[in-house]
């Protein structure tokens, strides 16, 4: 097996427990198996020698030291082994992200803001039928969906940015590795 299968499999799996910070073991693994591969050592028999998915998600689940240790090791990996251009393009991909993804949803919650005002302000001003005042409660509703599905989405980049974090740096160490074994060649 090599390590693009491993992860994959690996991340299908941490998928189901949702307390397991998914990008964190996966950026762990990844570094590891980097590592022995840089040191010599061949690819899946070192994989092979991990274990099966199955024992390591066993591992994961029963030692909470272990999870403390990824942080760490990760932690000082992201400190040490990330080269000057890596550090700076993976920062700028990462911020960069970051602003989009929080203009996004700050607009999807802003739509629906603007969605119950305007709905409220005819409600209130305008001299409605009943057709349209159902018609009225109906958007400032779709309003006010619009707007919770904006929130919940700001919140969870807020509790997600460590693994969007880790996934581009991670994305960038792959793309620089790839580039330099063509450069290599």
């Amino acid at each position: 097996m090599n390590r693009k299968t491993f992860l994959n499999e690996l991340r299908k799996e941490l998928k189901f427990y949702k307390k397991i910070n998914t990008e964190e073991i996966i950026y762990y693994y990844d570094e590891m198996i980097q590592d022995a591969v840089d040191e010599g050592q061949d690819e899946s028999l070192f994989i092979k020698n991990l274990g099966s998915i199955d024992s390591i998600i066993a591992n994961i689940i029963k030692d909470e030291e272990f999870i403390k240790d990824v942080k760490t090791s990760n932690k000082n990996s992201l400190s040490n082994i990330i080269g000057g251009t890596v550090k700076v393009i993976s920062w700028i991909g990462y911020y960069f992200s970051l602003f989009v993804l929080t203009i996004v949803y700050a607009s999807i919650f802003l739509s629906g803001l603007g969605l119950i005002f305007q709905a409220g302000v005819y409600f209130i001003v305008d001299e409605v039928t009943t057709m349209d005042q159902w018609v009225l409660i109906g958007m400032i509703l779709m309003g006010i969906g619009i707007a919770m599905i904006g929130y919940a989405l700001l919140a969870n980049i807020y509790k997600t940015n460590n693994s969007i974090r880790l996934f581009i740096i991670r994305k960038t160490k792959q793309i620089y590795r790839k580039k330099g074994e063509r450069n290599n060649e």
